[in-house]
């Protein structure tokens, strides 16, 4: 790749942050009355729903506290995480300290703490606002948040599981990514003493347990002994899932300077992004089985945002590190596929759900799942990571890794 489509590569990124996705949700997102966001929100802007999901709350505070760390230092977006702040914190916790899964639009508890990712989310974002706005009760929750996981990690729903474990086992690779990027959230908060060895566990069980370099696959579930039952669940790909957790590892190889783990992951992205991309329709697979048998996902064959800006993170990071021309391939290739179908120009933001020939299935731009940061963590990652190679090309325009 030369300088001159880095700069444009770059340029567009960060343009699509700051003129169309912040603005979006900065206009359509934000309850003046009542505090906290929406996320149920149409093309147009118009709010269908304004229950708050605690996962949704905590992931936009992130956001518009990572913006104004990170972009710019624009009060209304630290305006705008401060409401989040404040509403998390004044409904957000049961009495036994964890995280509701959802509130109706005044705070009042919907759905009980069940689910773990709704406290990493929401200490992931009260730490990034703690540095945003030197608030000291953001620190003390952020790390009470933070240890709180750590005690729950290994049951994490608690009373409100309905599998029985003891019977399938199972070990999920959801852990060990969100460890992965907890670690780094936390980075300068946490000793890093305490964070390296939950690093290093998650990087040990996803490259230990869930690639199996004999199939060339990342199951997404396994036994603790490296198995998988034969059955939907034990045969499950996640695509997205698998290329997101592989570039948070990558960054981890990178910062520890370990070439052979850099190499052997961007070697793993090649095996998934293989099996995963439609050769037919383009795009990635939302879900696939092992055995290409039906999945319990009737969403399958979908194409999804969130999959395809965590493939691009992946692939533009494996290219930044190894300048190798198959990663800077399948970048263009899954960017050039992404920006045509998802981003719109109409109404800004990105479509979140297309079918399999990449057309809008629904047009909402946020809902239960879908909300401010998969796109604004994407667009924020590969614009620095541009930048960054922009000074690294030679006295001829070309990208030396």
């Amino acid at each position: 790749m030369n300088k001159e489509d880095i700069e444009s590569y770059r340029l567009l990124y960060s343009k699509e942050l700051e003129e169309s996705v912040v603005p979006f949700w900065q206009k359509f997102s934000i309850d003046k009355e009542y505090g906290g966001y929406y996320s149920c929100i149409e093309r147009d802007g118009t709010v269908f729903d304004t229950d708050k999901f605690l996962w949704m709350q905590g992931r936009e505070l992130w956001g518009f506290s990572k913006v104004y760390n990170r972009v710019k230092k624009d009060p209304a977006w630290l305006e705008a995480a401060k409401g989040g702040a404040e509403f998390i914190k004044e409904h957000g916790r049961a009495p036994n300290g964890d995280y509701y899964f959802a509130l109706d639009r005044q705070g009042k508890p919907l759905v009980q703490p069940y689910n773990i990712f709704s406290d990493c989310f929401c200490a992931a974002g009260y730490a990034e606002y703690y540095r945003a706005s030197g608030e000291e009760w953001a620190k003390k929750l952020a790390l009470e948040g933070y240890r709180r996981i750590q005690e729950r990690k290994l049951n994490p729903k608690g009373i409100w599981t309905k599998q029985i474990t003891q019977n399938r086992p199972i070990k999920a690779m959801a852990m060990p990514m969100i460890q992965l990027w907890l670690a780094e959230e936390f980075t300068g908060l946490i000793p890093d003493g305490e964070l390296e060895p939950i690093e290093k566990a998650g990087v040990d069980q996803v490259l230990h347990l869930h690639v199996d370099r004999n199939e060339h696959v990342v199951f997404e579930r396994m036994y603790a002994d490296g198995t998988h039952p034969d059955c939907m669940e034990g045969r499950l790909l996640t695509p997205g899932h698998a290329l997101e957790t592989l570039w948070l590892i990558l960054d981890y190889a990178q910062k520890h300077g370990d070439r052979a783990m850099i190499d052997e992951l961007c070697e793993i992205m090649l095996w998934v992004i293989d099996r995963g991309w439609d050769e037919k329709y383009g795009g990635i697979f939302y879900y696939q089985d092992f055995k290409n048998f039906p999945t319990e996902k009737l969403e399958s064959h979908m194409k999804l945002w969130w999959v395809h800006v965590e493939a691009l993170m992946a692939f533009l990071l494996a290219y930044k590190l190894t300048g190798k021309e198959i990663y800077e391939e399948w970048f263009r290739r899954i960017h050039d596929w992404t920006w045509a179908r998802f981003p719109d120009h109409v109404f800004g933001e990105w479509y979140g759900y297309l079918d399999q020939n990449g057309e809008p299935t629904f047009t909402q731009k946020g809902g239960k799942w879908k909300g401010f940061f998969h796109v604004p963590r994407a667009l924020m990652n590969c614009s620095a990571w541009l930048g960054e190679m922009e000074k690294s090309c030679g006295p001829d325009g070309r990208y030396r890794a």
